[in-house]
């Protein structure tokens, strides 16, 4: 927490607004700051839900500056910060965006995300609510607010803002950190903020459907997050291909050129936005295995909402067989954690527990009795799930979410089976020697991409040349240390560049990369084989690596040299759009270029697949 907001005295606090009493007053402004503000206007971008097209708030954007001497709102803050008035600049942009968006009254649910520069979070005579509260008092209840701290500005290093954060919270206002992996703070601003929104900034989503990196930090970030209980805001969405992978990825929200640009009319505002309702109805992909199973097991309990008095909960849990936790909800069906039963013995089995509960003289929320839990969204991968049990607050379950809103609560029970059916599918199709997996696992993961019209695809098929010949000269237990080096190259160059990775059989392998720039796909596979190239030479004795090869008989029994231990494949790419591809087509084409992979120079050959079944030609130097 900053010095200067540790200083600050209890009884200063205004007991309406738990604000600083000062800063519940306006704070006066020089006159040519006073004119210059009211010369700005607000504008307003939606944020939205990525599976259902609903609009879930706004956030407030400002406008006008080219009729100011500033460029951009940064240069107009740090002016404000040197003349020691940005907290009251703040107040007044605040107050300024609040009463435009008090005008938006024909759905009541929408909220209003407003930025707050970093450097007055925490800081005495911050603005806090008092844009927020007419006169200073209680916070409007026709407004839900989540202020987005931009983590572009750097924080003192002994600046902490968690209780500055809990003060927001107790007066029902969230938190969304803004502009996230591209600041001074990044996770220390977010273990310290405890955020409800995280939103991962442009620089992440853009192009994220044709870079393997991208899609590797944002699916961490979700994952991270989600195991949080923090919602995922993706930033600038402006292409069909970044909206669907942000979606897959498990992002909650998007906001973006693709859906709205930012306006200044409020009630041309769409409770939803059809843009995205047909993105959806256009993907014709199949649901994931993950989200069917997870809509099958989970337990569709009811929810409270957080407003609800606290003798509903006590109805709640009233009975033989009521649930023993409560999810509770705000106004916009958004997970705000659990209430647990256990929790409220204290009160229920105390002498007077019972009347203290239902006393509204000592407050009649349930955000004091609510505790955090894991989220996840009903498309989550099972590991991410499992990884999210594995959270200290899971002990229960988790919280299944959908489009952002509470769909279900995920048991540990029910979790459990799920495991065990993963393990037991997992063995049955599993190579027993390398742990990758098998045929039928492939054949799905082939199915899927071909499903995946809208992005390229390369999927490799990759074997040993030589192999039966080093088999015999050097053993079985040799051949099988070589099977296994390779896989264990495959896992780690699939785990690093978000690609998939299966044991045929024997020396026979695939792998699959999807979303990813040709060049930069053909590239990590044919580095792929050149490492092999090389682990492989570990296999051999002095000699044979001088040499270069090693003797051996050949298929009819004939002693001859074999060159050293390497591997080749046939990659096919496949291009984006509309086509009518089997993997009988896959598994074809692959078998007729296999002679011509093995005597490339580089070890691989690369067909080109569209909406046609003919396959293009082998590309000059592609084998």
């Amino acid at each position: 927490m900053d010095e200067a907001m540790a200083s600050v005295p209890a009884e200063e606090w205004d007991d309406r607004s738990g604000t600083p009493a000062g800063n519940a007053r306006k704070a006066a402004l020089p006159a040519e700051w006073t004119r210059l503000l009211a010369g700005l206007s607000v504008a307003f971008q939606p944020i939205v839900q990525m599976r259902t097209g609903r609009c879930h708030g706004m956030e407030a954007l400002l406008r006008g500056l080219e009729r100011s001497p500033f460029a951009s709102p940064n240069d107009l803050l740090d002016a404000a910060c040197m003349q020691g008035l940005l907290a009251e600049v703040e107040c007044a942009l605040h107050a300024k965006a609040v009463a435009a968006f008090r005008a938006l009254d024909h759905w009541p649910n929408a909220k209003l995300f407003l930025n707050i520069d970093a450097r007055v979070v925490g800081v005495a005579g911050s603005p806090w609510l008092a844009p927020f509260a007419p006169d200073g008092g209680a916070p409007d209840p026709r407004l839900t607010i989540s202020l987005e701290i931009s983590e572009r500005r750097e924080l003192r290093p002994d600046h902490s803002i968690e209780q500055a954060i809990d003060r927001y919270r107790q007066a029902g206002i969230g938190v969304a950190l803004d502009d996230f992996g591209v600041g001074f703070a990044g996770l220390r601003l977010l273990y310290e903020s405890k955020p409800d929104y995280l939103k991962i900034d442009r620089y992440f989503i853009d192009g994220i459907d044709q870079d393997t990196r991208k899609r590797a930090i944002a699916h961490a970030l979700v994952g991270y997050a989600h195991a949080l209980g923090i919602l995922i805001i993706a930033e600038g969405v402006e292409t069909e291909k970044e909206f669907h992978t942000c979606r897959d990825l498990g992002c909650d929200f998007a906001q973006g050129y693709l859906i709205a640009r930012p306006s200044l009319d409020l009630r041309a505002v769409p409770e939803r936005y059809g843009i995205v309702e047909e993105l959806n109805r256009q993907d014709r992909r199949k649901p994931n295995e993950a989200r069917l199973r997870l809509s099958e097991v989970i337990e569709r309990q009811p929810p409270l909402a957080v407003n609800s008095p606290k003798t509903e909960l006590l109805e709640y849990f009233r009975g033989d067989n009521s649930p023993s936790i409560a999810p509770i909800v705000d106004r916009q069906q958004r997970p705000l954690g659990l209430i647990r039963e256990r929790d409220l013995k204290r009160f229920v089995y105390s002498r007077f527990g019972s009347e203290l509960l239902r006393n509204k003289g000592l407050g009649d929320t349930l955000l004091d009795l609510v505790v955090k839990s894991p989220v996840c969204d009903i498309s989550t991968p099972l590991d991410q799930v499992i990884e999210a049990f594995s959270a200290e607050e899971a002990s229960d379950g988790i919280i299944i979410i959908e489009g952002g809103e509470y769909a279900g609560f995920l048991s540990s029970g029910a979790l459990i089976r799920l495991v065990h059916e993963r393990n037991l599918a997992m063995a049955a199709d599993q190579n027993p020697l390398t742990r990758l997996p098998g045929n039928a696992a492939i054949v799905r993961h082939i199915e899927r991409a071909l499903q995946e019209q809208d992005r390229k695809h390369v999927l490799a098929y990759l074997d040993f040349d030589n192999f039966k010949p080093f088999n015999d000269r050097f053993g079985f237990r040799q051949g099988d240390r070589a099977i296994l080096m390779f896989s264990e190259r495959l896992k780690a160059w699939a785990s690093g560049n978000g690609g998939f990775a299966g044991h045929i059989g024997g020396d026979d392998f695939f792998v699959a990369l999807s979303g990813a720039e040709e060049e930069d796909a053909l590239a990590r596979m044919a580095d792929l084989v050149a490492q092999f190239r090389s682990d492989a030479e570990s296999l051999y004795d002095p000699e044979a690596r001088e040499a270069g090869c090693f003797e051996g008989k050949d298929r009819y029994g004939a002693v001859r040299r074999f060159p050293l231990l390497s591997a080749s494949g046939v990659a096919v790419v496949i291009a984006p759009g509309p086509h009518r591809l089997t993997p009988d087509a896959i598994n074809t084409a692959i078998a007729g270029h296999k002679a011509i992979a093995k005597e490339s120079p580089d070890k691989l050959c690369i067909v080109h697949l569209s909406y046609s079944l003919d396959p293009l030609p082998c590309g000059a130097g592609e084998g």
